[in-house]
């Protein structure tokens, strides 16, 4: 037990969660055989935002923290294990199943872990201190695009000079079957290059 009324819930599998002590209470007190899933969002910490609100490419999630047998206050990390947990405790009585699921916001990358968060924080300190946003290893992809971007720019680039300084000669003119062509076959070099780079990625 701890103080300001919060209490350590061990969830299966390890981990705890602290839960306001009152809450857990009231909740094993209700009848144990009230089907149905009961959703309880736990006050966030202080997130230590600054004034202008959570850093860039640090956002705010609903994490599902666990959920809780309401016959017998045993806590699971995931609802598969609840409900295999449940097959027992609830033996003979499926249709009376009832749970409590315990949310509560947390902090996320925006850059590595898009819409689905693999990584939360409880707290904006301890997201800074994982590396903020997450470091330039966890967003290879990111920075191979880039590269690709900055070399395919360096190309076009290239290739526009080469248009503007390397006009053809007169004899240089006479052998050319077509000289419509050569566009062309600059941009099919600068295609070619661009594969080759993005391949050898």
């Amino acid at each position: 037990m701890h103080g300001n009324g919060l209490m350590s819930l061990h969830v299966e599998g390890g981990s705890q969660v602290q839960v306001p002590r009152s809450l857990m209470q009231a909740f094993l007190q209700q009848d144990p055989n009230h089907p149905g899933l009961e959703t309880v969002r736990l006050p966030t910490p202080p997130c230590g935002f600054d004034e202008n609100g959570p850093p860039q490419h640090c956002r705010e999630v609903e994490t599902e923290l666990c959920l809780v047998c309401r016959r017998c206050g045993r806590a699971y990390p995931q609802e598969s294990t609840l409900l295999a947990h449940q097959r027992s405790c609830y033996l003979g009585n499926q249709q009376r199943r009832g749970a409590l699921r315990l949310v509560q916001s947390r902090y996320a990358c925006s850059i590595c872990d898009g819409n689905i968060p693999t990584r939360t924080y409880t707290t904006i300190t301890e997201w800074r201190q994982s590396g903020g946003q997450c470091g330039e290893e966890v967003h290879p992809l990111t920075d191979e695009m880039e590269d690709v971007v900055n070399q395919i720019t360096l190309l076009a680039a290239r290739a526009a000079a080469e248009n503007t300084t390397g006009q053809p000669q007169a004899n240089e003119r006479a052998t050319s079957q077509d000289n419509n062509n050569a566009p062309d076959v600059k941009r099919q070099k600068l295609v070619q290059e661009v594969a080759a780079l993005a391949g050898a990625r």
